[in-house]
């Protein structure tokens, strides 16, 4: 047929008749026509290359024709470039971004959490295609698990998924716009369902000791090695999965100061962080490693000092403790006699993290500072959303107001307003008559003196004095008044 071939195929079989590589002893060339169809078509740069069709003719004509058409379309410039990503199954595109987030170095639980909420988006949506993404098909959908109640900082979780799955598909010229980028989320903070309590260094004690004394242990951990690992959480802000990846190798005790490094691959914005440690913290760890290192083979529950080098790499809090810390720390709080949950919120493992940044906040330490040591991509997450500030610490940050102390108001002395004893009006003794004749006195016997007793009187000032943020002038209360002045007020 015109413009359709079958190109001739050259293989090479034994004495069975099967298929062998060429040069295999004893095989013979066989030449075949091919089973598919093949045609010829000029791309968009007028460069002809032969493309594999189907194994029908009548449909490998038709397919060649309209491969033909849309090159003459590239060619003038008015083909859709998203044409082939528009009829491909939204599923697919979904596994796509999925192996994306994974190829950025995220990790399998973020990548599988994301695309897993996207899913139930589409699914519950009814999309199949990209066509099919709709605004308001989302935001009803997620109103509607609302309502049924899923929490809103959760709705915001699922909306954050679905708008970065949209976000890929325009990065990777898939879509030409996303169609969801007007899609905002809800204020989270009316509707808390979880919300955490920085706890007080004598609850943090309490807790501590009540684990040191324990003799349980959860999934491996005994009550030493969780009171180390609640230590370290309050003084170093380390999350859960953060503290199950340290080794040995994680700290340097002897360097001035001390030092912790959270390997890039287990910290949540995929950075290596290398951070300093309290004093008293990393000779408390010291302690408790030679600690450790004394202990009998079949006592040693987290290190084994067989061999140097495994002790070095091998975890100091392993198992799955972190996928069930909020249960872990129940157990030692019930010990402490601390309620897990009160009215200013929950005390789950997670909240020795809000405990270590508002002891930095409370301390005084510069914000900026505050931010570096959370690792926090911005200063608002840090002192809005983990620095709990109590009616105590406000009360104290009141006490480092200075005293203010306002000057005396020269329209209040002269009307009279600030001494009801004085006939002019005037706290001070002051009988200036400059102000007198400005201000008129409000005692009748002032105003019916004579002008001969208001004359200029030279008077002197002492000094500027303080009086908080400002020196004012205080006029000299000693002046005594002029004979005429004298029985005037006399009588």
């Amino acid at each position: 047929m015109a413009g359709t071939f079958r190109p001739t195929i050259i293989r090479y079989i034994n004495a069975q008749g099967k298929r062998v590589p060429k040069g295999t002893p004893g095989a013979r060339r066989v030449r075949e026509k091919s089973n598919t169809y093949w045609g010829r078509v000029a791309d968009a740069n007028g460069k002809v290359r032969p493309v594999a069709l189907c194994d029908d003719a009548d449909a490998a004509e038709a397919m060649l024709a309209e491969m033909k058409q849309r090159a003459k379309r590239e060619a003038r410039g008015d083909i859709d470039p998203f044409e082939d990503h528009r009829k491909r199954p939204l599923a697919e595109h979904l596994e796509d971004f999925e192996a994306a987030l994974l190829a950025k170095a995220a990790t399998t639980k973020q990548a599988g959490q994301a695309t897993a909420r996207c899913q139930k988006i589409i699914d519950g949506c009814g999309f199949k295609k990209l066509a099919d993404l709709s605004p308001s098909a989302v935001a009803n959908y997620l109103r509607e698990r609302r309502q049924g109640g899923l929490g809103t900082a959760t709705s915001n979780g699922y909306l954050s998924g679905i708008k970065s799955f949209a976000n890929w598909l325009v990065k990777d010229r898939r879509l030409p716009s996303n169609p969801l980028t007007h899609l905002a989320k809800l204020n989270d903070r009316v509707d808390i369902r979880h919300e955490r309590r920085a706890s007080s260094s004598i609850d943090l004690g309490l807790l501590i000791s009540a684990a040191e004394t324990s003799q349980k242990k959860f999934r491996g951990l005994d009550g030493a090695t969780r009171a180390m690992l609640y230590r370290l959480a309050a003084m170093t802000g380390l999350r859960a999965s953060e503290l199950a990846s340290l080794t040995l190798a994680s700290f340097d005790l002897t360097s001035d100061p001390p030092m912790l490094t959270v390997q890039a691959a287990c910290s949540k914005h995929r950075r290596e962080d290398v951070l300093p440690i309290h004093l008293d913290l990393a000779t408390r760890l010291r302690q408790w490693l030679s600690e450790r290192e004394r202990q009998p083979d079949d006592q040693r529950t987290v290190l084994s000092f067989d061999r140097a080098a495994d002790a070095k790499r091998e975890r100091l809090f392993p198992g799955t403790w972190a996928k069930r810390a909020f249960k872990m720390i129940q157990l030692d709080l019930d010990a402490a006699e601390i309620p897990y949950a009160t009215d200013a919120g929950v005390a789950d493992f997670h909240s020795l993290r809000h405990s270590f940044i508002s002891n930095l906040v409370t301390g005084g330490v510069h914000p900026k500072v505050a931010q570096q040591l959370a690792r926090h991509s911005s200063i608002t997450l840090t002192m809005d959303r983990y620095a709990h500030l109590g009616l105590i610490d406000m009360t104290a940050g009141l006490s480092a107001l200075p005293t203010i102390t306002a000057p005396e108001s020269q329209t209040m002395r002269a009307t009279g307003t600030m001494d009801d004893a004085s006939d002019f009006g005037c706290t001070n003794g002051c009988t200036r008559p400059a102000e007198i004749n400005r201000f008129q006195p409000i005692s009748p016997v002032a105003m019916n003196t004579t002008d001969d007793s208001r004359k200029t009187q030279e008077t002197t000032r002492k000094q500027p004095v303080s009086r908080g943020f400002t020196e004012y002038p205080r006029e000299d209360s000693n002046l005594q008044p002029s004979a005429p002045e004298a029985d005037a007020l006399s009588n």
